[in-house]
C-alpha cells in the first residue's frame, strides 16, 4: 500500500489489517519518526520515495521476506501542486507527473513481474479521483495524472488478465483528508456539502471501504473498471434554480 502515512491510505491499511490481512505500508514519512521500519501487528511500516524505480523492488523483496507473498498492490501516492497552464512551473508539474504516475508504475511493474513468475492471482487497485473525470479550475496537472491512471488501469487489465491479475480503480470525490479539505474553511465547506447529493464530505473510512472490495474475491468477476465513490458528485448536472 503506498501512501499509506495518512488519509485514504492510512484508513485503508486500518482496514485491511483490521480484516486480518498481512500489510507493507509505504510512505514517505510516518507520524512515528525517522525508522525506516517499525512492525506494529500485521503492518509492516517502510519509508520510500515511490518514484525511484529501485524503492519498488526493494518493498516488493520485504514484503516477501515477511510475508511470503504479494498478492494485492493499492497504488495510492500522490500529490497535487496545484496551478493552471499558464502559471506552473515546469519543475512542477513534472513532480506530481513522477509521484501520480512514475509511481504507479514503478510498483505496479515490480509488484506484477512477481506475481507472474509466482503465478499469484493478484489484485491491484489504482486510486483515482473525480478530477480525472471531470474538469475544475487550477489543478491541471494533477487531473491530468487522475486521468491518465484511468487509462492505465484499463490497459493494464487487458495485459494482467491472461495472468488472473485483475485491476481496477476507484474515483474517490470529496474527503476529509488534510489534501482533501483541508485549505476549506467553514462557508467553502458548506459550498461543498451543498454540491453532493448526499450531502455530506466522506471519512477516509468510507473509500477504503471501496478499495478493499476491489481488493477481494467479492469483485471476483471485475477488471478494467472504475468504481466512483463521490456521493452522488458527479450523476448531479442539475442548476440551482432551474425546473422544467
Amino acid at each position: 500500500m503506498t501512501g499509506a502515512g495518512r488519509g485514504i491510505g492510512q484508513a485503508t491499511a486500518k482496514l485491511l489489517k483490521e480484516l486480518g490481512v498481512n500489510i507493507v505500508a509505504v510512505d514517505q514519512k510516518f507520524e512515528f519518526g525517522k525508522d525506516n521500519r517499525t512492525r506494529h501487528g500485521g503492518i509492516v511500516r517502510l519509508i520510500a520515495d515511490v518514484v525511484d524505480p529501485d524503492s519498488a523492488n526493494v518493498v516488493v523483496k520485504r514484503c516477501v521476506e515477511e510475508f511470503g507473498k504479494v498478492d494485492i498492490l493499492v497504488n495510492n501516492a500522490a500529490v497535487n501542486l496545484g496551478g493552471s497552464l499558464l502559471d506552473f512551473k515546469d519543475e512542477e508539474w513534472d513532480k506530481v507527473m513522477e509521484v501520480n504516475l512514475k509511481g504507479y508504475r514503478n510498483f505496479t511493474r515490480a509488484v506484477a513481474t512477481l506475481m507472474i513468475r509466482k503465478k499469484i492471482k493478484g489484485r491491484v487497485v489504482n486510486v483515482s479521483s473525480v478530477d480525472g473525470m471531470m474538469a475544475e479550475p487550477g489543478i491541471l496537472s494533477y487531473s491530468a495524472s487522475k486521468g491518465a491512471i484511468i487509462s492505465f488501469t484499463k490497459c493494464l487489465a487487458i495485459e494482467l488478465a491472461p495472468h488472473d491479475i485483475r485491476v481496477n480503480s476507484i474515483a474517490p470525490g470529496w474527503c476529509d483528508t488534510p489534501g482533501g479539505t483541508g485549505s476549506l474553511n467553514a462557508k467553502s465547506r458548506k459550498n461543498v456539502i451543498r454540491r453532493i447529493p448526499l450531502r455530506y464530505i466522506a471519512p477516509p473510512d468510507e473509500i477504503a471501504r471501496a478499495i478493499v472490495f476491489l481488493a477481494s474475491d467479492l469483485a471476483r468477476y471485475l477488471t478494467g473498471s472504475m468504481v466512483v465513490v463521490d456521493g452522488g458528485l458527479t450523476s448531479d448536472i442539475s442548476i440551482p434554480g432551474l425546473m422544467y
